[in-house]
């Protein structure tokens, strides 16, 4: 009696036998993990075979309920929410803030995080090249913000009949019919090609870093009144303030010293208002000084042509 109980509290296993097509008990090198994997398993094994996959299962579910879920909330912020209710400009520029959105491209109603940022502020400064930088961001809830500048004018070239105006860094602006007024005019700059919205090509490579450097120096030192720049001659670059005064900047070097040290001379009153004639900088770095040599013949002339209107 008692063998019995304690053999229905620890059963023997037994298997099914597929060739014979009876239960046998199990071996100890089957019960093991012997033989073909699977081939001979004990209840107690498929029980636990089929715990482990209903885990792996659920585990796989949740996994895509998660992802299911973070897709749906992406599908409505992109579909319904943040939707573009307002764009902004900020910033200086001779064009019209409808003009400058419209060139961005992006418009109200799109989603605000879909909306192509930096290509808007490429467009931008492409379509309207007096636009010298543009910067299009997102502002939450749904807003777009154009900040803009505008582009410093150089001045301008002769071009094929017509006249390219051009910012301090080589970028044409406009291909005018007629010079602009109170516009500097370039000259003895060799150009290849020139088209609006993009640097001019220059014939001779060597002539844009001065160019460039030179409208920088004036640019930053606030020199004004700048109705001429002539680089005709390599050796002596040449630029006319106020169309009266001739500054000889020689050599494409310094330029920054340069137009700051004759600044100093202006805003000093070392030059009267009235003067005419030529500045020589040319040495001023090596000498820190200037020469200026004035020219009479104007005011000669003048007086000698009021003296004779007042004789007849």
């Amino acid at each position: 009696m008692d063998r019995n109980r304690k053999d229905r509290k620890n059963p023997i296993p037994r298997v099914y036998d597929k060739n014979s097509g009876e239960y046998r008990p199990v071996s100890d090198w089957e019960e093991q993990g012997g033989g073909r994997k699977g081939k001979y398993a004990t209840p107690k094994s498929r029980a636990d075979t089929r715990k482990r996959r209903r885990r792996r299962f659920l585990l796989l579910f949740y996994i895509f309920l998660f992802l299911a879920v973070i897709v749906g909330a992406v599908v409505v912020s992109l579909t319904v929410l943040f939707k573009i209710e307002a764009i902004e400009v900020v910033g200086t520029s001779r064009y019209p803030a409808q003009a400058i959105v419209q060139a961005g491209g992006i418009q109200k109603g799109e989603n605000l995080f879909l909306a192509h940022t930096k290509n808007a502020a490429a467009s931008i400064e492409q379509k309207l090249p007096y636009i010298g930088t543009a910067k299009v961001s997102r502002r939450l809830p749904a807003k777009i913000v154009i900040e803009v500048t505008q582009e410093a004018v150089s001045g301008a070239m002769e071009y094929k009949g017509k006249y390219a105006v051009v910012s301090a860094n080589g970028k044409v602006l406009e291909l005018a019919t007629k010079m602009p007024e109170n516009c500097t005019s370039i000259k003895g700059l060799s150009l290849s090609k020139a088209e609006v919205g993009k640097d001019i090509v220059y014939g001779d490579t060597s002539q844009k870093e001065t160019f460039q450097e030179l409208s920088a120096a004036v640019t930053n030192n606030k020199l004004g009144k700048i109705t001429e720049m002539d680089f005709s001659n390599p050796y002596k670059i040449l630029i006319v303030y106020d169309g009266r005064i001739i500054m000889n900047l020689g050599l494409p070097s310094d330029f920054d010293y340069k137009i700051r040290f004759a600044k100093s001379i202006l805003d000093a009153g070392k030059i009267k208002d009235n003067e005419r004639g030529t500045l020589n900088l040319s040495v001023a770095v090596e000498e820190n000084n200037a020469f200026f040599d004035p020219n009479y013949s104007v005011t000669s002339s003048s007086a000698a042509q009021s003296s004779q209107n007042s004789s007849g």
